[in-house]
């Protein structure tokens, strides 16, 4: 009896899990980040497809991930064909050339942080297909990561950008907001060479930060 009383309850606590809500944000008409948008802008303004299968996002990300990790710009995201040039690029660069390579309207760019509490702001791809959303992060991870599945303090979202929308979501935001401000602060930069993935890469086993 004692056996079955566990497993139910474990059964419970999965379907908890694999129900958990995705903070898909509320509209916003402007973020602190604005200054910043231009090439978030118009890649996402230029997408145009339909929703591909699992098998390309998958094939994607482990391209994206590929890419030599290498932070430049603070500020402003480098286009695609940049980054895609030079196979290289920070977070903010292979979540732009990801959202490009997708080119699927319903993609989110997202500012928000790998771990909260991080200082340093991290950017990712939210995904939908397949009838749940997806985290993309390609400077982290070779494989799509359920958005139901992570648990409340990683990859947590403060800002997101659709084609024609942007969002404001439940993380804290009063630091982002008063940073944002500052001259050199940087922008969805790189993450913190001691924080970690929530769901580790087999691939190449380089990190994303030096």
């Amino acid at each position: 009896m004692k056996q079955v009383l566990s497993s139910l309850a474990a059964l419970f606590l999965a379907q908890l899990t694999a129900s958990a809500v995705v903070d898909l944000g509320s509209t916003i008409s402007r973020t602190p980040y604005e200054a910043y948008m231009g090439p978030v802008k118009q890649v996402l303004g230029s997408l145009h497809g339909t929703a591909p299968d699992m098998g390309r996002v998958g094939a994607l990300m482990r391209q994206g991930r590929g890419f030599r990790y290498a932070h430049t710009d603070p500020f402003n995201p480098a286009l695609p064909s940049e980054t895609a040039a030079h196979r290289v690029g920070d977070c903010k660069d292979k979540a732009l050339w990801l959202c490009d390579q997708l080119q699927d309207p319903s993609a989110r760019f997202v500012i928000g942080k790998m771990k909260r509490g991080n200082r340093i702001s991290h950017a990712w791809v939210m995904w939908q297909g397949e009838g749940r959303w997806w985290i993309l992060d390609c400077t982290m991870n070779a494989r799509a990561i359920p958005a139901d599945s992570v648990g409340p303090d990683d990859y947590v979202p403060l800002y997101s950008y659709s084609k024609n929308t942007a969002f404001r979501h439940t993380g804290d935001t009063s630091a982002v907001a008063s940073v944002a401000g500052k001259s050199k602060a940087p922008v969805a930069s790189k993450t913190p060479a001691t924080a970690k993935a929530p769901v580790a890469s087999k691939g190449d086993g380089r990190l994303a930060a030096n």
